[in-house]
This record gives structure tokens, C-alpha cells and sequence, in this order.
């Protein structure tokens, strides 16, 4: 079992050598860690969405709206987790 600080770090930097921008990184590092603490499966759900991320197309959500459509694209789950926290 690896330690929520170990869990924390390689989140981070697997997010962050998707291309991720450090701030984003950041904040999955915490969440997955969160999600462990809690008993939650956060690794589990972040390897799938890495590999997920490999064969599908996600659109950036920069501001949200009233009524948000994605045109062609799925929403990134991570950046609009981020962007409902930011706003």
C-alpha cells in the first residue's frame, strides 16, 4: 500500500506528463488523494481515465455558463471539475 503522500505525487505527475498545466496537476494530486483517504477509488478511476484519454477527444471547458453544450466532445472531467471549483 503506498502512502497518500506517494499517491498525491505520482497523481500529479501523471497528470502533468499528459500536458496538464502545473495548477491543474496540482489540484488532481489533492483529489485523488482525498478520494483514497475517503476509501474512494481515485487511482482506479484516474488510470481509467488516462487510458480513456488516449482514444477519445475531450473539449476544455474555459467558462461555465447557464446552459453549457459541448459541440462535438465529452467535457474533460478534470478541467471541468476545475473550473466548477474555480468558479
Amino acid at each position: 500500500m503506498k502512502s497518500l503522500s506517494e499517491i498525491e505525487t505520482t497523481s500529479k505527475r501523471a497528470s502533468r506528463a499528459l500536458g496538464y498545466s502545473w495548477g491543474i496537476s496540482e489540484e488532481v494530486g489533492k483529489s485523488i488523494r482525498l478520494l483514497e483517504m475517503f476509501n474512494f477509488e481515485g487511482i482506479k478511476n484516474l488510470n481509467r481515465y488516462l487510458n480513456e484519454k488516449k482514444d477519445k477527444k475531450f473539449e476544455n471547458l474555459n467558462l461555465i455558463n447557464e446552459n453549457n453544450k459541448c459541440s462535438e466532445f465529452s467535457y474533460c472531467p478534470i478541467i471541468l471539475g476545475v473550473s466548477f471549483l474555480d468558479q
